[in-house]
């Protein structure tokens, strides 16, 4: 467990990790439902949720670029004492896929939440094993609950 957690101190190592979930989701989602478009959709949400990470930094940063190089988002959580982190969040796969239920565009759905499911649960396991947050972290209710605090949703000083 210990080698994984580069996975939590090198931003570039994590992303790398959510690029190779994003590249087995493509095959998958692929071979799945018969079309490419699944597929690039699935990677492109693998990698692309983790905006709110980078919109959180460049705020917290006055819009300077260089953070993302220099330091992790828990800096900038501490930073602010925030986590809002509006795109991870299992409320918001539900909503999508009853949405795509609904709307009769189930494997669109399914195409989004397949690979952001995948991403929060690696997410969840670097973050649980070594930031302090707890497992309930990316259920919006509970952030909501707890004010979005740092100190709260994060019991370990990182």
């Amino acid at each position: 467990m210990k080698k994984l957690h580069i996975f939590a101190d090198s931003l570039f190592a994590h992303e790398m990790l959510h690029l190779c979930s994003g590249i087995a989701m493509f095959f998958l989602l692929w071979k799945m439902f018969g079309q490419i478009k699944y597929g690039v959709l699935g990677f492109l949400v693998s990698l692309l949720i983790d905006i709110d990470h980078y919109l959180e930094g460049l705020i917290a940063n006055r819009l300077n670029f260089s953070w993302i190089f220099k330091t992790y988002p828990n800096e900038y959580w501490r930073k602010t004492g925030v986590i809002t982190l509006l795109f991870h969040s299992w409320e918001l796969l539900l909503i999508v896929f009853l949405i795509g239920i609904i709307s009769n565009h189930r494997l669109l759905a399914l195409s989004i939440v397949y690979p952001a499911a995948l991403h929060y649960l690696i997410d969840n396991l670097i973050y649980t094993s070594f930031r302090g947050m707890s497992v309930l972290q990316y259920f919006l209710v509970f952030r909501v609950i707890n004010g979005f605090s740092y100190e709260k949703l994060c019991r370990a000083k990182s």
